[in-house]
């Protein structure tokens, strides 16, 4: 599980390293229309009617608290970074 859960991390992590690529490769006029995109993509209709949770009493906070290797996770996700890719 936790071999699986790595590979999700490294796989997210190259997406959003791509991404990020990919944005700052954009003029300043497509980050423009991509940001509008981007804050336009969920109308305001929907957003209204969804509730908002409350996060503190949902089952997933906390659920990596006894972790000691996430203590720090700046740390953490510059440590896997290094043993990625080096640097």
């Amino acid at each position: 599980m936790v071999e699986l859960e790595n590979k999700v991390i490294k796989m997210n992590t190259k997406l959003l390293d791509s991404l990020v690529e990919i944005i700052h490769s954009l003029t300043e006029d497509e980050q423009k229309t991509l940001l509008e995109k981007l804050l336009n993509s969920v109308p305001n209709e929907q957003a209204e009617k969804s509730p908002l949770t409350d996060l503190e009493n949902e089952s997933f906070v906390g659920m990596w608290q006894d972790r000691e290797e996430l203590a720090n996770s700046s740390q953490w996700v510059r440590q896997l970074r290094r043993q990625e890719w080096g640097g």
